[in-house]
Formats: structure tokens, sequence, C-alpha cells
């Protein structure tokens, strides 16, 4: 990119061309006829929920998830017009404001709902969906309390009930006996004559739903992690695998190149010492812009295309990387701690089975001084 980045001395570069692609396969995986509702919750996963959203809206998206009304509000203020559901509580004393940007609630207990109609102005209302656990153990209703939840709903005039919504507890294991038992509780529902007569509609699907669980898609579903290039089913395999594209590349500057000795302790807790003289390059980037400190010693970045390790502690703001046997380099030039660079990559599912967690946080813990550019789709 030209070049914003220029100035900078660390960033995320976004493809929102990537990203598109990305949607384009979950809805052809949904199939005809089925909504495609993104989730942008937590930032789009700290991804840049404004930018990625309208794109998405521009491509045809049905609607967004978030979980917070404050999600909600800023894409409203950013021009978002489709439909947004919040898939976690409002929270007390956001009610007016969830009629106000026409969101539209996951109702988990008959008492927030009532707490919704009663802080909504006369003369206006909201649409709801009504949250069922078929096997989550999470928040909603169990499937033999949605009849006496849909009287209740009715007594409130204010709010009109538009689906169910339940969530894949194992969808990411697709041989898990679990979502096909899931599934039929789903289906079981949607086909109960209190249900059934009031012509809801029913979602179910996240990204590994969308890919692996045809029964599972339902009416509408929430493809989040794959939109970001990462596969559901991570640790099995890579994004690559599903024909998902990858989306954010983060880079840090060089701020000096130190010649050392054999012999020299770097770094806090003289946690590294080198071995043969070493060649150190120093980056403005840490853990308090999300490049973990469990990545000491363990971690590697990309110079030139060449992976080169991390040397000593990852420390708030700067880390060392030993770049003995990469091509030259100088203060100034970037290195690549995440994505691509030339042939090499680092890919997301690395870097998250190097802290062995999940594809989600590695995104979800990116820090704000992290500048976001976002690469408009070609």
């Amino acid at each position: 990119m030209a070049l914003e980045s220029d100035s900078l001395l660390d960033w995320l570069e976004v493809d929102l061309g990537a990203v598109v692609h990305n949607f384009r396969v979950a809805r052809r995986a949904a199939g005809e006829g089925v909504g495609v509702f993104p989730v942008v919750k937590a930032d789009a996963y700290g991804l840049g929920a404004v930018k990625i959203a309208l794109a998405l809206e521009a491509e045809g998206a049905e609607g967004f998830c978030v979980a917070l009304v404050e999600e909600a509000r800023e894409l409203r203020q950013a021009g978002i017009r489709r439909p947004i559901a919040l898939l976690s509580a409002v929270e007390p004393g956001l009610e007016s404001e969830v009629g106000a940007l026409g969101l539209e609630p996951v109702i988990h207990r008959l008492e927030d709902a009532r707490r919704l109609h009663d802080a909504l102005p006369e003369g206006r209302s909201a649409q709801v969906h009504l949250k069922v656990d078929v096997g989550m153990g999470r928040l909603g209703f169990y499937p033999e309390e949605i009849p006496e939840a849909l009287d209740g709903l009715e007594r409130l005039p204010r709010l009109r009930l538009v689906s169910l919504v339940g969530h894949l507890a194992c969808a990411d294991e697709p041989q898990r006996p679990e979502n096909g038992e899931q599934i039929r509780r789903m289906e079981a529902l949607m086909a109960h004559w209190a249900v059934d007569r009031r012509l809801l509609s029913a979602s179910l699907a996240n990204s590994a739903g969308v890919m692996a669980h045809p029964g599972a898609r339902f009416d509408w579903v929430r493809p989040g992690i794959m939109l970001y290039g990462a596969s559901p089913f991570y640790p099995a395999r890579r994004g690559e695998a599903d024909g998902l594209r990858p989306v954010a590349r983060w880079r840090g500057r060089i701020l000096q190149v130190r010649e050392m000795a054999a012999g020299t302790p770097v770094g806090y807790g003289h946690g590294f010492t080198t071995q043969r003289p070493t060649r150190l390059a120093i980056v403005r980037a840490g853990y308090a812009d999300g490049y973990n400190r469990l990545l000491s010693g363990r971690g590697s970045a990309l110079l030139h295309g060449t992976r080169v390790p991390v040397a000593g502690r990852v420390c708030m703001d700067l880390l060392a990387l030993d770049i003995t046997d990469a091509p030259p380099a100088q203060a100034g030039e970037a290195v690549t701690l995440l994505g691509r660079d030339g042939p090499a990559e680092i890919p997301v599912e690395e870097m998250a089975s190097w802290l062995d967690t999940i594809p989600y946080e590695i995104f979800c813990r990116l820090g704000h001084r992290v500048r976001r550019l976002h690469l408009p789709p070609t």
C-alpha cells in the first residue's frame, strides 16, 4: 500500500476485497433464499466494524449481528441501514435507544422483554428474536419453555417477534453427534404448533454451521470468523482449505538494528543471550498492541520473506528479532508480524497455535494503538 503506512510505526492492513470474497463463500454455502447476517461484534473481531459492514452492505448482506447497543450505534452513525441483531442482553438504561436505532434484540428472558417494551414510547415498536437453548447450555429458553415465552411476548404489543435463534455448541467438530441432535431439536421446535402458526423464521448456524451442517442453515445464518479468513475448523485445517482468503496483515517498523557480540544478554531478565555474533532488529510493537508476551522466544516474524525468531521477552512497546540469517535490513523498514510477505506467510491459525488459543482471540486482542488501514475491494 502507498502509502498511508509510510509514516506509521505499526499498522494492520485489512483487505476488504478478501472480506467480500469470504462473504461470497458464505453466501454460496448458505444456499438460495437464506439470509446472511455477518457477525461484526467486537469491532468485527478487531478488524474494523464500520469499514467492513459498509463493504458487506454494498455486497448485499441482509443484516448484521453485534453484541452491544454501542456497537450498533456506531454502525448506524456510519450509515448502515440494514437490520442489526443484538446478540447479548440490552444494558439497562439503553432500551429506548434500541427503538430509536431500529435494532432487533435477541431476548433471553421475559423480564428483559418487559423492560424493553415499557421503555418504548407509545406508537414505536421493535422487532425481536427469541433465544432458544437447543444444546449450547448458555443463554435462552429451553425448547419446552418456548410456548409459554411466546404467550408472554404476545402480551407485549410493542414487541414483534420475528425469529427463534439458537447456537451450535460443537459445529467446529463436524463429526460430533451433538450437532445433529441440536439441529433435530431446532427442527422439532419449528414444527411445534405454537411456533408453526406464528410463521417465525429460524437461525442456528455460525461459520462452521454454514460450511459443514446443511441442516443448520434454516432461514438466516450468522457467519463470523470465516469472513475474516480463518477456518472455523481450526486446528484441523486453515482457511485456505475452505476457499477463504486471509484478510489481515500486521506490520511493524524497525527502529534500530543492533550488532551484538556472542554472549550478550538481551532485554528484560536477560531471557535471551546471543550464542554467536548476532544482528537484532528492535521493532515497534509489543504486548500493549496485542503481540502476546507469551510469544517471547516462541514467535516469529517475516523480514523480506524470511522467517526470523523473536529474541528475548516481548515488551509493552517493543520486541527484538534475530535477523542474523535474514537479508540485510535497516531502521525504517517493515517486518510482518502476521500475514503474508512475498512467498512466506504467518497465518493467523499458526500464531494461534503458538499460544494454544484460537484465531478469534488473536484478532480480538489487537490493540487500539495499531492503526487499521482498510484496502478497498478491487
